[in-house]
């Protein structure tokens, strides 16, 4: 099966994109045909190169803000960024699109004015993904998009799910949980030069626990930070590093005050994006996860498939890939001094750590192998292919395809008044700047 796969960004530290290339590369495997859509060259394009998959760049800029202009200025390329991606369709002949999250607008129209049906892969709960059209079209404005340009939708978790069948049909619905390739990621730890202790002047057997994530009110690392305190007031021996990078300037703020108010400067380090997450989750002892909701929750699988024990918040997307005392520990959410009570149970406890880290890794490969996921997604893929394009008809599409099209002409007016009124600007500066000389 022809499978046409687009991308959201173009580097492996989103989890979407990370996730997305490890289904390509096993669809590869198992004698799919993929072809990806990527907006620009980097770590997924590279990725693409190695494993042998073809890719094509159509520019995409989506999610850089919330504000006004952001949104519409998303709405205006959504209209050119479409027609390309028809032309690549057309070229191309898939039996099926694959767009992998909810804010790729253009390639729900492409598809469906190619009459080629169309698989939409929502990672996070419907409120949270609705923040890109909020705004503008509103959530039943969302659901209205999400139902008439798919053929099915795939949510990451049953949780996703729920979310989703508070504003869409039941049987257009079905959950996928995402893959971990856990003989790549642990050839990846193994093949990592960091010495992450030594880097940053650590004892060689200080206690290391690990989050990984974007910097973002949803991962609530100032939540870390205080069960980092809490856990070293019984383990002064405890490190905390956070993987990710700074995304929220609000959340960046909030953790950056408690690791103040707390005196953490020592004990607490943020060492940004990282192209080599599986050696340090690897190096570390236990992985912490504090976000108050998860798509799935890839980082904590991740750090199971390594072998390393978890402790998490039972929250959304989280509770239903974990299950508590067997592959890892689940606190209530929010309940910080639980938490840490779990870290510390686990530090103070070896052989039941190792026992956790290595059930884990056995539920990785047992629930959520890369296999299963590539198999899976190609009986969607069939269902999709035998249930046919989209239901949006050819009027509602050209009437949704000529707004988009006003959108983009004004948009472009706007930007060719603002470039006017930058040069008159600068001319009237000039102007002023002159007249003191022609007065002498």
């Amino acid at each position: 099966m022809k499978t046409l796969h687009i991308f959201h960004h173009s580097n492996l530290k989103n989890g979407v994109d990370k996730t997305t290339c490890t289904l390509l590369s096993t669809l590869k495997k198992i004698g799919g045909d993929p072809i990806a859509v990527i907006p620009e060259t980097g770590d997924v394009s590279d990725f693409l190169a190695e494993n042998r998959i073809p890719y094509r760049i159509i520019p995409f800029s989506c999610c850089s803000s919330e504000a006004w202009r952001a949104g519409f200025r998303f709405f205006a390329e959504s209209f050119s960024q479409s027609e390309e991606l028809l032309k690549l369709i057309r070229q191309e002949a898939p039996d099926v699109v694959h767009i992998n999250t909810g804010h790729l607008l253009h390639a729900g129209l492409a598809a469906a004015r190619c009459k080629v049906p169309a698989i939409w892969h929502i990672h996070s709960p419907f409120d949270f993904d609705l923040k890109r059209y909020a705004d503008s079209i509103g959530s039943s404005g969302y659901a209205g998009l999400l139902e008439q340009l798919s053929t099915l939708l795939i949510g990451v978790s049953d949780d996703v799910n729920r979310s989703l069948l508070e504003n869409l049909p039941n049987a257009r619905i079905t959950t996928l949980y995402n893959g971990i390739d856990v003989d790549g990621l642990r050839s990846l730890a193994r093949l990592s030069s960091t010495d992450i202790r030594s880097d940053l002047g650590l004892p060689d057997k200080a206690t290391l626990v690990m989050g990984i994530g974007r910097i973002s009110a949803q991962k609530d690392f100032a939540g870390f930070a205080r069960v980092a305190h809490r856990v070293c007031q019984h383990r002064p021996d405890t490190f905390f590093i956070i993987v990710g990078p700074k995304e929220e300037s609000d959340a960046v703020k909030q953790l950056e005050l408690e690791v103040e108010r707390l005196n953490l400067a020592d004990r607490l380090v943020v060492l940004g994006p990282r192209s080599d997450v599986p050696g340090l989750i690897a190096q570390s002892d236990i992985f912490l996860s504090t976000a108050v909701f998860e798509g799935q929750g890839l980082a904590a699988l991740e750090a199971m498939a390594l072998e390393k024990p978890v402790v998490a918040m039972a929250c959304q997307g989280l509770r239903e890939c974990i299950m508590h005392e067997h592959d890892g520990l689940l606190v209530p959410p929010a309940d910080e001094n639980a938490a840490a009570d779990a870290v510390v149970r686990l530090l103070n406890d070896p052989v039941f750590s190792a026992k956790l880290g290595a059930m884990g890794k056995k539920s990785v490969l047992t629930k959520f192998s890369s296999l299963e996921y590539a198999q899976q997604f190609l009986m969607i893929a069939e269902t999709a292919r035998q249930l046919g394009p989209p239901p949006i008809s050819g009027h509602e599409l050209e009437m949704l395809r000529g707004l988009l099209g006003e959108i983009n002409t004004a948009h472009h007016k706007l930007l060719e008044f603002e470039q006017q009124s930058i040069k008159q600007r600068f001319k009237l500066l000039i102007w002023y700047s002159l007249q003191p000389f022609k007065t002498r």
